[in-house]
Formats: C-alpha cells, sequence, structure tokens
C-alpha cells in the first residue's frame, strides 16, 4: 500500500495535510486497487456480478494476455498504435498496456524517466468503455497512479506551478457507457483487448444482443462475448488486432449446430493468429467463477475462403499457477491447427486440448468403426418396433412451485407404482432391482422415456463418476421393472439381441471407453465431467466380425458378455464387490478392439494418472504435478528406447542415461551404438543441471529456445548422443509420453546422423 515519505516538506498549510504527491506509488500496486473494486462489487451481491457476467481478471492473467498480444504486434503499433478496452472495468489491461508502451519508449529513448509529454501522449493512446460508472472511476484512477508512478516528486512540483497537471481521462478516453451505442468509425484503434462479459443462456435482454440481432450475427447460447467480438472488429484498423477472453465452452467445445456454424463464420470473416486454452486452468484464473477460459487473438484480415495455420496453445495447471500464478506452456502443449481443420471437425479443440499423435492415431482408428448412433435411435416419441432407442429418465416436479396455481405437474401411475432406482444406488454391470420402493408420488415435471422403464436395457448414468473403480462411465445391464430419474439414461434392447445389450455394458464401463469420451466429447476434460445422451451415441461399438482380428475379439466378446450375466444371475453387488472384476473387464475390452501394448499405455496413462489431475480445485496438488521417481524416469526410458529400437536395424542399438537432475529439471542422454545394447538405467545424482545445459548450449553452437513463458523441454543432438531436456514433473515421464516423443526423436536421429550439431524443439 502507499506510503509517506519522510521530511517536514510533506505538510503543507496549518492543518499539517499531506499533498497527493508525498505517495511512493510503487507502493500501490494496480492490482490492490482492482482487488478493493472487487471486493466492493461482491459486497453487492452475486446475482448483481453474475447477471453482469463481471469477473474481473486477476493481474497475473492480464500479463500473460497483454505480454502474449505485445509480442506479436509490429513496430509502427507500438510506437503509435491506439489501444482500447471495450468492457475495461476496473482497468487492469489499460495499465499493463500503458506500462507496456513506457517500458518501450524508454529502451528505444534509452532514457530512465519519459518526460511528461511523452507520458501524456502514451496515456492518450488508451481508451475504455464500461457500464459500470464505478468500475470505470476506479479505472481512471488506476492509470494516475500508473502514471504518478513514471515520475519523481519534483517533476510533479514543477506540474503543480502550472495548476491542473493530470490529464482528462473520465468521459475522455474512459467512458461510463455502452460499447454498442459507440460509433464504429468514431473511436477506431489498433488492438481491441480485454475480458468482456460473459453470459448464461437465459441472461437476461442485453444491447450486445440486441446488435447482434440487427446485424444478423451470430451470439450462440445467449453469449455476449461472440457480439464483442463481432462487434470489435468493426473497430479495428488495417493490420489491427483483436485479443480477449471468452468462455471456452461457448467458442471452442460447444457442438451444437449454431455454435459450430458461428465459428464457421469468424474463422472466414477474420484470421485466427493464436487460440489459448486455458480450460485445464477452471478452477485456477478467476475467483468465484468456475467456467473455463480461452484467449482468441484475431485479425480483420479475410482470407476469402482460403485455408491458413494459426498457433494453438493448451497451457495445464501446475505449480507455478498455484503458488507464483504464472502460467507456463510446454512444447507438449504447441501445435498449429489449420482453418480447416475447425471447419471439418467441430472437435478439433477438445481433441488437441489433451490428445498427443499416438493419441490421435488411436483415437482415429476407434473412430473407423460403427458409432452406437448407427443402432440407437434417440426417444422423440414415435419410434419403430424392434429399435434400440435412448432417452432419460422423468424429472420429478418441483415441489416448492406445487402450491403455484399456475404450475401444473403431469401425473405418472408407472412413476407411483414401480420400484424406483436412486442414482445412489446404481451399480455397475448388472442392476437385479431387489429392495427397491416406488417414488414417493406420480407428481412429475416431465414423464420421461416411460418405454425406459421396464425390459432389456442398459443403464447408463450422465455424470462421469470417480471412486473406488477410478474414473468410470458407468453401465448396467437391466431386465427388471423400475423407473430412474433424468439423470440417468436407458438404451432398450429388443429382446432378439440381449446377448449384445449385456456385451454393451460391459464396454461402457471399460477405460477404453472412458478415454474415448475424455477425447471425443465436448464437457469432459474441457468442463463439466459429464457425457451427454447424443455424445454417448458416438461410442464404437462394433461387431466381432467387424474387428481385424475375429477371433479375438469374439472370444474377448463372449467372457464380457458371461462377465455381465454372471454379476446379474448372482446375489454379488454390495458396494465393497462392486469393482472386483473391472480390471479383467479392461484387458478384455482391449482384446474385443485388438489394442496393442503400446495403446494399452496410451489409455492406462490417461485414465490412471490425466484424467484425475484435470482441472484440479485451487486447495488440490495432483500427483502429475509433483516431482517424477526413479521408477518413472526409468520406465519412460524404457519405453522410449523399445520403441526408438524398431527404427533402427538389428545391429545398432541405443543406450541411455540420466546424466543431471534436480526439483525443476533433468536431462536424459540417448547414444546411438553400432551394436545392440542390453538396457541399464543409471542416474548422476550429483550432476549440476545448470552447468549440465550451459555446455550443451556451448557444444552445440546454437542458442537454446527460451521464453519467459515456455518450459524448458527440448533436444539436442552432438555427435551420436541426444540430450533430451525435460521438467521433472510427473506428467513429462510416464511411458505415454514417451511414445509420444519417439515419432520426433526418431525423424530427429535420422537426420543427426548426416549432422553433426541439431537441435530441435520437443
Amino acid at each position: 500500500m502507499a506510503r509517506f515519505r519522510s521530511g517536514r516538506e510533506e505538510m503543507h498549510g496549518e492543518g499539517g495535510q499531506y499533498r497527493f504527491w508525498p505517495y511512493d506509488f510503487k507502493y500501490i500496486p494496480v492490482e490492490l486497487i482492482s482487488a478493493v473494486h472487487d471486493r466492493f462489487l461482491g459486497e453487492r451481491g452475486d446475482p448483481s456480478r453474475r447477471a453482469r457476467g463481471a469477473y474481473y481478471t486477476p493481474m497475473f492473467l492480464a500479463d500473460a494476455v497483454v505480454s502474449h498480444v505485445w509480442n506479436g504486434l509490429s513496430s509502427d503499433i507500438k510506437e503509435a498504435g491506439s489501444f482500447m478496452d471495450p468492457a475495461c472495468g476496473s482497468g487492469i489491461f489499460l495499465v499493463r498496456l500503458f506500462q507496456r508502451l513506457c517500458e518501450h519508449r524508454r529502451a528505444a529513448g534509452f532514457c530512465r524517466k519519459l518526460p511528461w509529454a511523452d507520458l501524456t501522449k502514451i496515456m492518450s493512446r488508451l481508451q475504455g468503455w464500461d457500464v459500470d460508472g464505478g468500475a470505470v472511476r476506479v479505472a481512471v484512477f488506476s492509470l494516475y497512479v500508473a502514471l504518478l508512478e513514471e515520475i519523481v516528486p519534483p517533476d510533479i512540483r514543477q506540474l503543480m506551478k502550472r495548476g491542473r497537471m493530470l490529464p482528462e481521462l473520465y468521459g475522455k478516453k474512459l467512458g461510463h457507457g455502452d460499447f454498442f451505442a459507440v460509433a464504429a468509425e468514431d473511436s477506431r484503434a489498433d488492438v481491441v483487448l480485454g475480458n468482456p462479459p460473459w453470459s448464461s443462456r437465459r441472461g437476461e435482454a442485453h444491447s450486445a444482443l440486441e446488435w447482434c440481432r440487427r446485424e444478423s450475427l451470430p451470439a450462440p447460447s445467449r453469449e455476449r462475448a461472440w457480439a464483442f467480438v463481432w462487434r470489435s472488429l468493426g473497430h479495428l484498423r488495417k493490420d489491427g488486432l483483436v485479443a480477449f477472453l471468452v468462455p471456452a465452452m461457448g467458442f471452442l467445445h460447444n457442438h451444437a449446430d449454431n455454435a459450430v456454424e458461428a465459428r464457421k463464420r469468424l474463422i472466414r470473416a477474420a484470421r485466427l493468429l493464436t487460440v489459448v486454452n486455458f480450460a485445464d486452468m477452471r478452477f485456477q484464473l478467476f475467483d468465484h467463477a468456475v467456467r473455463p477460459a480461452a484467449l482468441l487473438v484475431l485479425s480483420r484480415q479475410a482470407v476469402d475462403g482460403a485455408t491458413y495455420r494459426f498457433d494453438y496453445l493448451t497451457p495445464k495447471a501446475d505449480l507455478n499457477l498455484k503458488s507464483r500464478r504464472l502460467i507456463r506452456i510446454s512444447s507438449t502443449d504447441r501445435c498449429q491447427l489449420d482453418s480447416r481443420d475447425v471447419e471439418e471437425d467441430p472437435s478439433v479443440f477438445k481433441k488437441r486440448l489433451w490428445m498427443r499423435e499416438p493419441e490421435v492415431r488411436l483415437f482415429n482408428y476407434l473412430s473407423r468403426f460403427p458409432r452406437l448412433h448407427d443402432l440407437v435411435v434417440e426417444y422423440r416419441k414415435q419410434h419403430f418396433e424392434k429399435s434400440w432407442i435412448v432417452g432419460q429418465g422423468f424429472q420429478p416436479a418441483h415441489v416448492d412451485r406445487q402450491a403455484n396455481t399456475a404450475y401444473e405437474p403431469q401425473q405418472s401411475s408407472i412413476v407411483a407404482t414401480v420400484p424406483h432406482l436412486p442414482i445412489t444406488r446404481f451399480r455397475v454391470l448388472a442392476e437385479a432391482g431387489g429392495g427397491l420402493r416406488p417414488w414417493k408420488n406420480g407428481a412429475v415435471r416431465r414423464r420421461g422415456f416411460q418405454e425406459g422403464f421396464d425390459g432389456p436395457r442398459v443403464l447408463v448414468p450422465q455424470g462421469v463418476a470417480t471412486g473406488e473403480g477410478g474414473h468410470r462411465l458407468r453401465a448396467a445391464y437391466v431386465e427388471a421393472p423400475m423407473t430412474f430419474q433424468h439423470t440417468l439414461q436407458a438404451i432398450v434392447v429388443p429382446p432378439g439381441d440381449k446377448r449384445r445389450g449385456m456385451l454393451l455394458a460391459a464396454l461402457l464401463n471399460s477405460r477404453l471407453m472412458l478415454w474415448f469420451s475424455f477425447h471425443g466429447t465436448s464437457s469432459f476434460g474441457a468442463d463439466r465431467p459429464k457425457v451427454h445422451q447424443a455424445e454417448l451415441l458416438r461410442l464404437p461399438f462394433p461387431v466381432p466380425d467387424q474387428m481385424p482380428d475375429e477371433g479375438r475379439s469374439r472370444s474377448a466378446a463372449d467372457r464380457l458378455v458371461a462377465m455381465v450375466d454372471g454379476r446379474l444371475r448372482s446375489s454379488k453387488g454390495g458396494s465393497r464387490t462392486e469393482f472386483d472384476d473391472l480390471d479383467q473387464l479392461d484387458d478384455l475390452a482391449y482384446e474385443f478392439f485388438c489394442l496393442s501394448e503400446e495403446e494399452r499405455v496410451l489409455v492406462e496413462d490417461t485414465t490412471r494418472f490425466v484424467i484425475p489431475s484435470v482441472q484440479p480445485r485451487r486447495n488440490h496438488v495432483p500427483e502429475l504435478w509433483r516431482p517424477s521417481s526413479v521408477n518413472d524416469r526409468r520406465g519412460y526410458a524404457r519405453t522410449l528406447v523399445d520403441d526408438l529400437s524398431n527404427w533402427f536395424e538389428g545391429d545398432s542399438g541405443i543406450a541411455v542415461h540420466l546424466v543431471a537432475r534436480n526439483d525443476d529439471l533433468a536431462v536424459l542422454r540417448l547414444s546411438l551404438r553400432d551394436a545392440p545394447v542390453a538396457f541399464e538405467y543409471g542416474e548422476d545424482a550429483d550432476a549440476s543441471v545448470a552447468a549440465t545445459v550451459s555446455d550443451l548450449a556451448e557444444r552445440a553452437r546454437q542458442a537454446l529456445p527460451s521464453s519467459f513463458l515456455s518450459v524448458p523441454d527440448f533436444r539436442v543432438f552432438i555427435d551420436r548422443d541426444l540430450f533430451l531436456v525435460k521438467p521433472a514433473a510427473r506428467r513429462f515421464w510416464l511411458r505415454s509420453a514417451a511414445l509420444a516423443d519417439v515419432s520426433a526423436i526418431a525423424l530427429d536421429l535420422q537426420m543427426a546422423l548426416g549432422s553433426p550439431h541439431t537441435t530441435g524443439p520437443n
């Protein structure tokens, strides 16, 4: 906070009041000002905050956005460009831009302090609006503090002699008003950035949505952030940029038809430059807000139907984010996407959130098989007999609304008389239904799929379960009459297909189906751990004669059906024995789909280690964040060497050794030999990582890649040795990580044979 300088010259008048200038403004951090305003906003109640989508941006996130945008700006924009925040809130983005512009000007002029004229000129290049007048006044004050940080008290004395010294901002450069009432031709900018308000599907009418309606522009799910993107593109000057924090689900992962069409329209009307998906940081970025965020950086440059490539970054939560509030990006979380990919595959952003090349190959392999939707139709109150049909259970009537005469619940005699299965009673594989009682009455909001309350069927909860059996989709084959609520969905099985229904119930409980859902659905792994009905039907469900090895697949199917049938016939099913057979079930599911050992590793690592670590809460430290163990590193090295050996003739071999390690980094050396080498693994415990990396840089005669946002994760070839510099966290030493590294390493090894000094990003 602010503090006074010592000395009597700071006193003014008989009352001994302190002037404003004796404060040392570097002790008033701007984030404190924003936090104070945010606290006042919170005291007005969450409904006010949520109705306006008002969650203010933390300093570290604003820094990351401004730094990323700044690095992509032309020198002309850095020197003389204008910057706009159309929903500036307490001004955090404008303040960080002002400070960055001052740093740039000082570096260009080789001076420590800027003249007042330069400072006010820089300030004049900033503009912003907000519908909250209190927020705008805080933004003005924050900018004044940032301005005064740039000068020293003697300069303030000289300015005070001239009279009014601070530039007028409120109502001039920062306006209390609606951005959608500002004419684009009257307010152009080279860069428009910020964190516009997000809104829920059932939000009240807003001028942003009304503007989209008038302009015939899409705003899927009534998401106001879409309107800010469209509107801001119209405010850009030539070669300008828009950079907004937006809801990741609304912009990247929504598979609804109108959202898919909106994405297609955006990538044609503008040019995506960078997309940063912060979905894994869902609970880490904003206080009290849990919707995942993404950063979009785009230009107004039309592409006229041509395809183009853009950067897609998917940083993951880690200890640096938790403890130091730094966002770091590994090279494993960087890729480039083609605009055509987005147009042709609505799920590409989700797939590339967690998948690397080996996972992509496995996902594509499984995607070639028939899907459930080839067999199952969704319940629409009209359907063909003898069909597989899926539908949800009933919705109970709202107890607190039944006293309202305008509220008319429906009546269901089935719900009132047939035994009811609570979700808490649900058991995997099979359910006999013993000991169940009917729902308390027949009053329901919706009757649901009542045909699913009797006969052969597979029950599937929408939510992904955690617990003794690990993360699972869960499914149960049922024949006894029982009702259930809408959180469960039933796939009705024709009487002649009972055996195949049991097979489906078994496969849906497997880690393989969990893995496919994690990568192939919109919400699971990006927002809520949920698999919607339409997404459930996208799961692969072939028959054995459609598999590469029909005999192997048929044998596994027979054993899976026997497991479900045995569970249905037996009295076993208590909570202590419910998950007894699931490891065996997983092995049989791998056999049914004819997976290789390497493909099983991909599934096991994702389901056992990655999924439990996804989107951690602030008070949680996942296992993947912790340092790798010697067993982790040995397993990584063994997998790496075994898989790389397939790329070489039988008279070659690879020796492996960890040459340096600390809490942050480890350096692994692979050495190509002219004869086969038995696998041995060792570690040099006393070697200095810093000295080793410096030596590598000197011997390679090439600067190693570095960035304050980048995790050190790269490869260096020196003669016939390959050095892998990797983060020490367990995430980077899984066996699946080794498989993901192999293809790139093999290519580099082949290149290294003809070039003695080569480096490349991992």
